[in-house]
């Protein structure tokens, strides 16, 4: 707003409408170096330059209609060179295998976590253009808010007779019923975490069903055990792709695919009340069948050849007392197992019976199970995606 004169105002409306960003220009001092450190090591695609000017500049594609394009005749070298002064920004989808390319290459670079999550690698070109290479944060949904069990529903099954396991004829405790505090909200080194004390057996699951997704979750073993597994492996599970009923598997669980919590076993798979998944795996011992991304692929079910367990492979679990931290993906039919960053095992064609025929089972409820013994839960977060990332399924 200026004065005229001294008499009355005006307001002067911007002249430049800016509709999006076209290119980077930068002055170098070799065009044939920078060309090469720009497509050889940044992989960016080169864009036709007319053969008059091949000699003096270099262009390429950044992506989304944005360029780039380098100038031949700097004579002086990059003044302003630093990290945290004049740099530009380029995404990646993932730092770490930027990282492991640039120690191969034996380049210099320096990587750090912003506040926001988001992970920065920064390297220099041959000039000193300080370049900033970000992975942005991933976003997730937390399903634990860390004060009550709000989202989430708890389901517990008939009690045990006192000396059997036998519980044919008692009656399911029932739906959103846990007059003993079965699942509570606790601190637990502290922090917030779902404790499950695994007296009576049963799962409390997520009110929403979800579908593609990343779900990662962290557990820690407790003390306590319960009949009738107090002489038995500490156990729990979480179960995926939940659906229909409560207490159809064994009077406890939903019709679902699992990753089993046990001791020494984390990564296992069961299916549940029909759920069926096809495995490739080798035979171990009369009767058990191990993951062996180069064996056959097996229906496992419970009335398949192979029955509905498979053994997780390689064992990664930490020792009792530590905390685990794992990982499931599931996009479409596929699902990854993974603990503590090692892949236990590769699924495919998730499937059920309907109606007598068997159809895909690729959505449902989250549901984690009590079985027996305690055990905490925390940093339950689940994220959207659209494939599962090919890195993964090299990972052992």
């Amino acid at each position: 707003m200026f004065l005229l004169a001294g008499l009355f105002p005006i307001s002067i409306s911007a002249q430049v409408t800016i509709s999006g960003f076209n290119h980077l220009a930068l002055s170098v001092t070799d065009i044939e170096a920078s060309t090469v450190f720009y497509r050889d090591i940044l992989g960016l695609e080169p864009i036709e330059v007319p053969d008059g000017l091949k000699a003096i500049r270099s262009w390429f594609k950044f992506g989304g209609g944005q360029d780039l394009h380098l100038l031949a005749g700097r004579t002086v070298p990059v003044a302003d060179n630093s990290r945290t002064s004049s740099h530009y920004s380029l995404t990646i989808p993932d730092a770490d295998e930027v990282e492991v390319f640039l120690v191969k290459k034996g380049m210099d670079y320096h990587r750090q976590q912003r506040f926001d999550g988001a992970w920065q690698i920064y390297i220099s070109d041959p000039d000193g253009y300080v370049i900033e290479l970000n992975e942005p944060p991933i976003h997730w949904d937390y399903l634990l808010n860390g004060k009550d069990l709000s989202g989430w529903d708890t389901y517990l099954g008939p009690p045990f007779p006192p000396d059997s396991e036998d519980h044919t004829g008692a009656e399911p405790i029932g739906l959103n019923k846990d007059p003993q505090r079965v699942f509570t909200m606790v601190s637990e080194d502290d922090q917030p975490a779902l404790r499950i004390s695994g007296e009576h057996f049963g799962g409390i699951s997520t009110a929403k069903e979800f579908e593609n997704y990343h779900l990662q979750l962290q557990f820690k073993w407790g003390q306590q055990k319960w009949h009738p597994r107090k002489d038995a492996k500490r156990d729990s599970g979480v179960l995926y792709h939940a659906t229909g009923k409560h207490g159809v598997d064994w009077g406890f669980w939903m019709r679902s695919q699992e990753f089993q919590v046990q001791e020494g076993d984390c990564g296992d798979y069961w299916g549940l009340d029909g759920a069926t998944m096809d495995i490739p795996a080798s035979r171990q011992g009369e009767k058990d069948w191990v993951y062996d991304p180069g064996g056959e692929r097996m229906a496992f079910a419970a009335d398949t050849e192979a029955g509905r367990h498979c053994i997780k492979s390689p064992d990664a679990e930490k020792p009792n007392g530590e905390w685990n931290t794992l990982d499931l993906y599931c996009f479409g039919g596929t699902a990854v197992h993974m603990v503590n960053g090692k892949v236990t095992m590769v699924l495919y064609n998730s499937r059920h019976p309907v109606d007598g025929e068997m159809q895909p089972l690729t959505k449902g409820k989250i549901q984690i199970q009590s079985e027996g013994a305690e055990v905490f839960y925390g940093g339950i977060r689940i994220r959207a995606i659209d494939e599962i990332p090919v890195k993964i399924f090299g990972e052992k």
